[in-house]
């Protein structure tokens, strides 16, 4: 259980429970008229049963692009009209794309997230299927009071009041006498949040809804950098400074559109936020494990036999989607990474849910549309490092009540941006304590995200050897938590990062769009192509970027097309 915004918020919420959190944020913040539109905006679509009868779709193939969870999510629902699915994935050892779940252990007791790491309550289509699958989730803890903020070498606490930024780090800034006197989230809250209201509810929906064209309200909030709309809001220079460091992630994406920025805040994103138990890779995996599985309890009232047969080719890399004058077909060119060999097989449709920085360089003969090859090449896709940390001793709960750090993360203006404190690590049996006695790891080990950080800091942290990025990562722990240089050497036993940049088959940790995009492309990335044989899933092929929310509906939104389109062929 956790506790916020005065409220107890609940391990493994029912869905009335996310429905009064949600409405209890809107409340809040005066905009109860959005529930509606946010719950069916971001909710699944209709059951694909309703299109077609189950099983009635055998012997139709459906080659499936990536093993992510947009891949997964979309041959979950065709299996269920039997459709022949063959899915590739050129990972051998992995599957869940940006869900990536690192154990340290055998027991898989101390782990951390490398990807997707928290679920909104908002988003309803991944909460269908935690729920399918019966996943236990806990209150992820966004902020915690007693985290740092560490700008300009001042440190300070993360008061809700902002008191101690104000105190501390206000003074290394050249503010207006009005900012100095405002707490930093007041300051946010009035530069961005504030415009939301000034546009009609039918209006606002927009933000999330791919059209080919937008109202004129949408274009407008789409043209501006979210940097130029704090400047058009008044905020002076130094504030937009300040911002920078207290929320480095929101500082890193200042010269992209303002309209993302509107649309996390339109669907309440940073409100009572929940993590999976064990790991996010949870998700994922139980997918997986239904389509081997020739029994699945998941698919209710489905008979077996209705079931389409699903083949996982893993190890196997996409370099080329073609289509032949005359065949109704869809090749799809594929190489071994084991031996290099180069495969072809034929599919009456396809389903891409790999990211548009890895369909760059895929062989695409004939092209696509136009706008599709445009949206491929220009689509701005983000860069992203995360490292962490299995420590000896979990030094940041240490101290006063008023010391201690369980949950939530700080902030600081040095490359690594963020620091996470996960709340889920748990004591270690007897058993694996005595099989860990080399290592020393003890009843108070845990697992730090020790950076994790977005865009040019990830791209140069992320560019240093292991040895250089470790000592500098130790570095800059030690400075935002006030401790003496070489303090975590012996702290910290072991550590893994993922560099998304540099990811095979992702190149990009994920889209979010540059001024004017969503208007040029949003409704071309998700048009299919191929005369309506190319489907496309994934988070770039929805308006919630950087989410599994749009992964999983635009995988759902794929099935449920190639499902319309095969009956309007019977």
């Amino acid at each position: 259980m956790a506790k916020d915004m005065n409220f107890i918020q609940p391990d493994n919420p029912t869905n009335e429970e996310r429905h009064k959190m949600l409405r209890m944020t809107l409340e809040k913040v005066n905009r109860l008229e959005d529930f509606d539109n946010i719950i069916k905006l971001l909710g699944p679509p209709k059951e694909i049963t309703s299109i077609l009868n189950p099983g009635s779709c055998k012997d139709i193939k459906v080659g499936i692009i990536g093993a992510g969870i947009a891949g997964l999510t979309s041959a979950f629902e065709l299996r269920k009209l039997g459709f022949n699915i063959t899915i590739f994935e050129t990972e051998k050892n992995r599957i869940g794309g940006r869900i990536y779940t690192h154990y340290f252990d055998k027991d898989k007791r101390y782990y951390g997230e490398l990807g997707a790491m928290r679920l909104p309550i908002s988003h309803e289509s991944v909460w269908h299927y935690i729920n399918l699958f019966k996943l236990k989730t806990r209150p992820f803890i966004q902020n915690n009071e007693n985290a740092f903020i560490y700008i300009r070498n001042k440190r300070a606490r993360n008061d809700a009041q902002g008191k101690s930024v104000m105190e501390n780090i206000y003074p290394e800034f050249k503010l207006t006498p009005k900012e100095r006197n405002t707490p930093w989230q007041k300051l946010i809250e009035y530069a961005l949040t504030s415009n939301l209201y000034k546009i009609s509810p039918n209006i606002r929906k927009e933000l999330l809804e791919i059209k080919k064209e937008y109202s004129m309200t949408i274009k407008y909030v789409g043209r501006y950098g979210i940097r130029r709309v704090m400047e058009k809001m008044g905020l002076s220079e130094g504030a937009i400074e300040l911002i920078s460091g207290i929320a480095p992630f929101l500082g890193c994406f200042y010269y992209n559109s303002y309209s993302e920025n509107l649309i996390e805040e339109y669907t309440l994103d940073y409100a009572y936020r929940y993590e999976i138990e064990g790991g996010f890779i949870k998700l994922p995996l139980a997918s997986y494990k239904s389509l081997l599985s020739t029994e699945p309890k998941e698919y209710v009232n489905i008979d077996e036999n209705s079931l389409g047969k699903v083949t996982f080719k893993r190890g196997k890399t996409i370099i080329g989607i073609h289509k032949f004058d005359g065949l109704n077909k869809v090749c799809l060119e594929y190489r071994d990474e084991k031996n290099l060999e180069i495969f072809k097989e034929n599919f009456d449709f396809v389903i891409c849910s790999i990211p548009f920085s890895s369909l760059r360089n895929v062989n695409i003969d004939p092209m696509f549309s136009t706008e599709k090859m445009q949206s491929i090449k220009e689509v701005f896709y983000t860069s992203s490092q995360k490292t962490v940390f299995l420590c000896r001793k979990r030094f940041w709960e240490e101290g006063s009540a008023n010391e201690r750090i369980i949950g939530g993360g700080s902030s600081t203006d040095l490359p690594i941006q963020t620091i996470w404190y996960p709340n889920h690590s748990g004591n270690i049996n007897q058993k694996r304590a005595l099989e860990n006695r080399k290592s020393n790891l003890n009843r108070s080990a845990g697992v730090l995200l020790a950076s994790y950080n977005i865009n040019l800091d990830a791209i140069r942290l992320g560019n240093l050897d292991d040895n250089d990025r470790i000592y500098e990562i130790k570095r800059q722990v030690e400075k935002v938590h006030g401790l003496k240089k070489g303090y975590l050497d012996p702290i910290v036993i072991d550590y893994k990062t993922v560099d998304w940049n540099k990811e095979k088959g992702f190149y990009g940790a994920f889209c979010y769009f540059y001024p004017e995009q969503q208007q040029l492309f949003s409704y071309a990335i998700e048009k299919p192509e191929y005369e309506n044989r190319v489907y496309f899933a994934g988070e770039h092929v929805s308006l919630t970027h950087g989410w599994i929310q749009g992964s999983i509906l635009s995988a759902m939104n794929a099935a449920n097309s190639i499902a319309e389109y095969c009956k309007s062929m019977i």
